[in-house]
C-alpha cells in the first residue's frame, strides 16, 4: 500500500532560516533520488510554517528516506530550529493515492491535529503544547510540486 507522509514545522526565529534551508535543500535532493518516491509537495504558509506532503510506494521506502542522509540529520536538529513540529503518515489505497495528488490542505490540517505526533520541543509554542495547528494560509507561489 502507498503511504502519505505529512509534516509541518514552524521555525522559532528568523535566525534559524539559513541552517534550516540548507538542510531542506539537501533533503529535497535526497528524496528525489529515493526509490519509491511517488510525489513531493512543499508548502510555506503565511504563518511561516513549512508543510511537506510526500507519497511513497510503501512504508519501507518512506522509513528509509526518513531515517537516513540529509533528512535523518535534519530531524536531529528540529529541537534547535522549531517551536512547532507535527508529523503523521497514513496508508492509501489506489483511489486515495490519486486524490492525494490534489490535496485538500484544510482536511490534512485536521487529520494532522487528530493523528499527528507532536514532537517535544524545548521552545514549544502554545499551539504546540496544546496540539493545535492553524489551517494553512495559502498564497500564490507558496506551493511547490516537485514530483
Amino acid at each position: 500500500m502507498a503511504i502519505l507522509s505529512l509534516t509541518r514545522l514552524r521555525l522559532h526565529s528568523w535566525r534559524a532560516y539559513p541552517g534550516f534551508i540548507v538542510w531542506v535543500l539537501g533533503s529535497i535532493l535526497q528524496s528525489l533520488r529515493c526509490d519509491g518516491l511517488l510525489g513531493l509537495m512543499l508548502l510555506r504558509d503565511r504563518h511561516n510554517a513549512f508543510w511537506t506532503l510526500t507519497l511513497w510506494r510503501d512504508q519501507k521506502a518512506m522509513q528509509t528516506f526518513r531515517n537516513q542522509g540529509s533528512h535523518g540529520q535534519a530531524m536531529r536538529r528540529l529541537t534547535q530550529w522549531c517551536d512547532e513540529s507535527a508529523a503523521a503518515h497514513w496508508s492509501l489505497d489506489e483511489a486515495e493515492l490519486q486524490q492525494a495528488r490534489e490535496p485538500d490542505w484544510a482536511a490534512l490540517q485536521q487529520s494532522l491535529m487528530r493523528d499527528g505526533h507532536f514532537a517535544p520541543l524545548p521552545l514549544a509554542s502554545l499551539h504546540q503544547r496544546e496540539h493545535w495547528i492553524p489551517a494553512p494560509a495559502l498564497g500564490r507561489g507558496r506551493l511547490i510540486r516537485l514530483r
